[in-house]
């Protein structure tokens, strides 16, 4: 699959049925820069907002002409949960096609209200001066000692359809999920190994989204953890996700997700984590802020 041919791509897409993840992240070209597609990532009422933010990022992309500009970040904010199994629009604006970089801003619209915004930057790759933090020490996945095959937005006996294929999807292996994280050297952090269970194409834009849509999935229980005995009392959700993309990806291919948070105040937390492929390289950088909040005081 190429940025081109996708443009027509989910015409015939059904809620639910379709167990190809690929077709989570496809849209339909409506006119130049307007596009539809399904969010049912598996919640039963509200969409997964890392779904929601890869089709964002989809629709972005296939406004991009040149071939050789790849996204290398991306800022979105999630304003209003969106619902399951029904349609949402993208609409792309084009502020800026200049020598190295092109920006795009994207809204998300289900019934009438803009559910996510995102801008998007692509550019060209150019020669410059490199480094990168060193992978942190993990078991490998392969090693079930002290790993967890889970997924935040799914529960175990949910036998949804949706529910089923995210299960088929994803491998997502975290590091004692249920252990409140302890503070260690000033920081608390947090690893997972994830990958996509299906070969997905070697398409550097799909590749992205793919990796976007895993970007969400544990960074709001990362901004818990180190309180993770009060998640009974707490409201919970993501509010704004960045992603900078820094190297070659491959989705289907094991990647270590190493977090840490350094904050949680005022009702909000925030999560960072850092993707490495399987050879140490750090291929992207994620960082989200999150609502933590006990329940609000009623005004008298």
């Amino acid at each position: 699959m190429t940025q081109e041919p996708s443009n027509t791509a989910a015409a015939d897409f059904v809620p639910g049925v379709n167990t190809d993840f690929s077709n989570q992240l496809l849209l339909r070209r409506i006119d130049r820069d307007i596009f539809t597609g399904h969010a049912n990532g598996g919640g039963p009422i509200r969409t997964y907002g890392g779904q929601v933010a890869a089709q964002s990022l989809m629709a972005a992309g296939m406004t991009i002409d040149d071939p050789e500009r790849h996204v290398h970040s991306l800022h979105g904010y999630f304003l209003r949960p969106g619902r399951s199994e029904e349609r949402i629009t993208y609409i792309v604006e084009r502020p800026r096609d200049g020598g190295s970089f092109s920006s795009r801003i994207v809204r998300a619209i289900q019934n009438g209200e803009t559910i996510f915004m995102m801008t998007a930057s692509f550019s060209v790759e150019d020669w410059g001066p490199e480094h990168q933090f060193e992978q942190p020490m993990a078991p490998p996945p392969e090693d079930g000692t002290g790993n967890q095959h889970m997924d935040p937005e799914i529960e175990e006996n949910d036998d949804r359809p949706a529910a089923r294929n995210r299960r088929r999807w994803i491998d997502l292996r975290l590091f004692n999920p249920e252990e409140s994280v302890k503070m260690k050297d000033g920081r608390y952090e947090r690893m997972a190994w994830v990958r996509i269970l299906q070969e997905l194409p070697q398409n550097p834009l799909i590749q992205a989204c793919a990796l976007t849509y895993l970007s969400d999935l544990t960074m709001v229980p990362t901004a818990l953890s180190p309180n993770t005995h009060m998640r009974d009392q707490l409201q919970m959700a993501s509010i704004d996700h960045a992603v900078w993309f820094h190297a070659p990806i491959r989705t289907d291919q094991w990647l270590l997700f190493a977090q840490d948070t350094p904050v949680a105040r005022g009702g909000h937390g925030l999560a960072r984590g850092l993707f490495y492929d399987q050879d140490g390289i750090l291929i992207a950088s994620v960082v989200q802020e999150s609502l933590i909040r006990g329940p609000r005081k009623k005004k008298p």
